[in-house]
């Protein structure tokens, strides 16, 4: 992953968390510290990719266009980042010729490597990382309570 690709995935993290009400791009920054700049693009990459809706204004922000439940993690590495495959030449969508096809046991590892990797992202979707981000708060909320 790139660092856009993370940068996509807190987004549309806090953007989720934000439920029905628009997240504002300062609330992404603050939280995250992604340079504001930098959160401008991937924003947008984020709209155009169909995952984002936005509304101009003092009341505007940030939405998800679809449930977080019907967004893979894989689905957002793939629309910032192109393939999940290592090497182009192990990917299902984004395939292009590369040095290791020489090898047939290099080319094997790099599509189990692949393999493994979508399946992870795959099944992972959006809302089940705003349900473990909001576990996570939990138990760190109960280790300060108790450690106080």
């Amino acid at each position: 992953m790139t660092v856009a690709s993370e940068y996509s995935c807190l987004a549309l993290l806090a953007i989720a968390e934000a439920g029905e009400r628009w997240c504002k791009t300062h609330e992404i920054t603050e939280r995250f510290t992604i340079p504001a700049p930098f959160l401008q693009q991937i924003l947008r990459k984020l709209t155009s990719a169909g995952f984002l809706v936005s509304r101009r204004g003092a009341e505007g922000g940030f939405k998800l266009a679809t449930d977080a439940s019907e967004i893979s993690i894989a689905d957002v590495v793939r629309a910032v980042d192109g393939p999940l495959a290592p090497v182009r030449s192990a990917s299902k969508n984004f395939y292009q010729p590369t040095p290791l096809e020489a090898s047939p046991a290099f080319s094997m590892l790099m599509r189990e490597v692949r393999d493994a990797v979508a399946g992870i992202l795959e099944a992972k979707t959006l809302a089940d990382m705003v349900a473990e981000e909001a576990r996570a708060a939990r138990k760190a909320a109960r280790k300060t309570k108790g450690g106080s």
